[in-house]
Formats: structure tokens, sequence, C-alpha cells
């Protein structure tokens, strides 16, 4: 436990009470009001949006949130719900925390109601912006009762809101705001600012996504298009990363993975149509080429910093296809089963089978493994890296997953399949990227995420191994340069 955690532990509970309370207003989750009876009605049919979250201090997780959204009439609502389990010297503290706040369509601040208990412990509040912009609040703790009563400037946010407002008023790079922003223990507005940080390019699949990196006041979001929060850190310490709502719920452990991190190579040339190009020679620059041997093995020639890759053909394949199982000794380690490759598993097995039983071949199994997990697992960055078994359930991910899966069915059914990891291009960038490989007696890239069979020549294979080792590369790439010279 590293002495910063320690400090924190030792704050105790008092201390938590307030840093808790800090995340959940200053990193936009606040909620809550006393509900009127159209108010308190719920479902799908008012539900606008629900993103679950994961919390976490110096990469310790100690729980989770949720957040919805709902329009009711005139009005948005917005309830957050978190429960987490802080550990001290002696013991953990459980505590839950439950707010949600009332706004007028423009995202303005109308009335909140929040709760968090801590064992005994507990604080109750309960605010109402009248007409005549008075904000009366009702206080209860486990010690005292109050109300009090505040003029209110204008029509400020809560800081849950503030993102809405800011899509409202435009994303662009370096734009600033100054938004006004209840304090609901001071009970005073604050002007925060609002930056526009950075314009992020995130591949997702076969498409280039723009997450806004935003700065309000001291903490920073990452939101996408979709209005959804990605990523929030704040400036005590906590980061919110965005998890299926089983996953955010589970204090299991796994394998981090901040795919927004990671980050991407901006390319000196825009490669048009890059499927069709038969060949493509690159200087690669910023590390040590040496120290990754697979840039030079198979369909990549490297000579000094110049790597050269050409593209295999479907026909090629063909002609090298065989029967399976592969019968050849010095290969089984690609046929092998691995913590995240569960080829052993026998729901793997069973629809393994089923799959060879149509295509019995490597050729066939190789193409129709390609095309149906393209098609049928949901294109979406994940946290966390997940094993064949946890995505077959979910059905969920990006490069990562895919290739998982890809080749968990592929080692079930008797063909050597290897992960491999590097870059790929996509409009303008090279991104981190993880595909896997066959053998058709040699090594033949095949992309199950862009559903590409074969792989295009802009996939630059650095190392290979379980996912886990792969995933690490990320931490590499920001150290390396690409300049491409010839595009055939």
């Amino acid at each position: 436990m590293s002495k910063r955690f320690s400090l924190f532990v030792k704050l105790g509970i008092i201390g938590i009470w307030f840093c808790l309370i800090f995340v959940l207003i200053s990193r936009q989750y606040i909620s809550g009001s006393e509900l009127t009876p159209l108010q308190a009605l719920s479902g799908s049919q008012f539900k606008t949006s629900e993103e679950w979250f994961s919390i976490y201090v110096q990469n310790h997780k100690i729980g989770y949130l949720s957040t919805v959204t709902e329009k009711i009439g005139g009005e948005y609502r917005f309830t957050q719900y978190s429960e987490t389990d802080v550990p001290l010297k002696d013991r953990t503290v459980h505590s839950i925390t439950n707010f949600t706040c009332l706004t007028d369509l423009h995202y303005m601040i109308k009335s909140f109601n929040f709760e968090f208990h801590s064992g005994e412990s507990f604080i109750k509040s309960h605010g109402e912006l009248d007409e005549n912009n008075m904000l009366i609040v009702y206080l209860e703790t486990d010690k005292q009762k109050k109300t009090q009563a505040e003029k209110i400037e204008g029509r400020p946010y809560f800081p849950i809101t503030v993102k809405y407002m800011l899509y409202e008023q435009g994303l662009d790079k370096g734009k600033r705001f100054s938004v006004p922003v209840l304090n609901i223990f001071t009970l005073k507005v604050e002007d925060v600012v609002a930056e526009v940080q950075e314009l992020i390019p995130v591949k997702i699949g076969i498409h280039v996504n723009t997450v806004y990196l935003l700065k309000v006041g001291g903490n920073y979001l990452w939101i996408n298009d979709a209005k959804k929060t990605l990523k929030e850190q704040n400036a005590a310490g906590f980061i919110n990363l965005a998890d299926p709502k089983d996953y955010a719920k589970s204090m299991d452990k796994f394998y981090l993975f901040d795919y927004l991190s990671v980050p991407e190579i901006k390319s000196d040339e825009r490669l048009q149509e890059p499927e069709q190009l038969s060949s493509l020679k690159i200087r690669i620059s910023g590390v040590k080429v040496s120290d990754y041997p697979l840039l030079n093995e198979g369909r990549q020639a490297l000579k000094g910093e110049i790597l050269e890759i050409s593209k295999g053909t479907e026909e090629t394949m063909k002609e090298k296809k065989y029967l399976l199982p592969y019968q050849e000794k010095g290969l089984e380690q690609y046929l092998s089963p691995t913590p995240f490759v569960q080829s052993d598993h026998h729901t793997i097995k069973y629809n393994a089978k089923k799959f060879i039983d149509i295509e019995k071949d490597s050729f066939r199994l190789a193409r129709y493994l390609t095309s149906n997990l393209y098609l049928s697992i949901s294109k979406s960055p994940l946290f966390r890296l997940q094993t064949a078994m946890e995505i077959f359930k979910t059905r969920n991910g990006d490069c990562n997953e895919h290739t998982v899966l890809f080749t968990a069915f592929a080692r079930a059914g008797g063909l050597p399949t290897r992960m491999v990891g590097g870059l790929v291009f996509r409009y303008g960038f090279f991104y981190y990227h993880v595909w896997p490989e066959v053998w058709f007696n040699e090594w033949v890239p095949v992309d199950p995420t862009l559903g590409q069979f074969p792989a295009d020549v802009t996939h630059i294979r650095f190392v290979e191994g379980d996912i886990d080792k792969i995933a690490s590369f990320g931490n590499i790439i920001k150290n390396i340069k690409i300049d491409i010279i010839e595009a055939l």
C-alpha cells in the first residue's frame, strides 16, 4: 500500500465522509429532491440514459455508482446511487449515497435531495429554489437539524448538469466557459471555469470516434458524442471508469486497461483505402527496433529502421489449407489454453465443434470466425481485460475481446492461432491494436475487429502473447514515430 493511500486511510470515517461527499458533488454526480406523485413515476418510458461506473482510489477499487437521467414533462431528473468500501487500519467502512436533483429543460437547478450513510452516521439535506430565487435547505445529521435560506443570484447549475450545458454551447477545442455552479454545502453560487482541453480520436471497431477531455474546475472528464461520461478524475484522487452494470457492482480482481490513456500516432500521410494496398514501406523511430524481433518475421521485413510489409491473399491461404485438427508437431503452444484464452472450457469446445462440423478445414474456419465475430460482438471498448467466457457471455468489446474469443474458438477447433499486437492505421492515425494470426505454413494475420481476411498491410506487428502481455504495449506507443515511405 502506497504512503499516499496509507495517509488517506488514516483520515478515518470523518475524512471518508467529506472525501466521498466532495467526490459526489464536485465530480458531477449531484442529485436529489423530494418528489411529487408525478415526479415519483419512473420507468423505461421516462429514462433517457443510465450510466454505471467503478470507483477507484490509486487503482484500488472501492465501489461503484450509477447515474440515471430521466425527462419527466418539463423537467429533468438525475438520480445517482453509490456504494463504497474504504479500508481503515482495523476495518472496512461501508458507505451508501443516494442523490437526486431536478432541473428545468436547460439543466438549471430546481431542487435536490441528498443522503449519505456510513455506519450509524448519516447526513441528509433537501433544498428547493422558489420562484423568487430563494433557496430553502433543510439539513439533518445524526447530531443536529437545521433549516437555512439563501438568496441566489441568477439560475445556476448543479455540477452534474454542467456537461449537458457545455454540449449545448458546442465543444470546440480551447473553448472556455464561466459556469455558475451551486455549492449545496455553502449554499453559494461559485463561478467555475470549464474548458475543452482536447479532442481525442479513439478507435472503436472500424470507426474512429471523438472523446472530449473537459476540465471543470479541478476535475477532468472524458465524454463521448453521446454525452456519456467514460472516465472522470477529481482533485481528491478519485477516478470513475465506465463499466457494464455487472462489472461495476463486482469487486472481483481483474486486469485494468485504460484505453483512454493509450496514445495515438499521427501519420505524416493519409492513406486512402488501406485495405486495397498490397505493400507498405515505413520508417520506425523512437524505439529500439531490435527489442521487437517480431518486426522482422513472415510478411514483415525489417532493415535498420525501414520496415516493409506485404499482404497475403485468400488464394495463397487456400493453397496451404489443411483439415482440422492440425496434426503436425511444434505448434502445441498455439493450440493450448491460457488464463484468458479458455479454449478448454466446455462451452468454447462445444461451440467450436459446431463450427468445424460445418467449416472442416483451416481456411474455411478462419474465414468463418473472422466474419462471425465481426458481426456478433458489439464494438465498445472496456477498461478491463476479459476472458474468453466473459466475452462469450457479454458479446461486447473491441480489438482485445475480438482477438481473445477468436483465438479461443480457433484453438478449440484445432487451428493453431496466436495473438499479436502493435499498430494499425485508421483515418490519419496509427492506433494500438490487437489481432490474431493463424497458421498456414506461416503466420497469416486476420482481423475480426475490422472484418478483414486477411488483414491489411497497415497492421504493424510488434509483440505476441496472452492479452495482458500485449496490452502492456500500450505504454510504449507514446515513444514511437512512423514515417510512411511508400504505399502500393
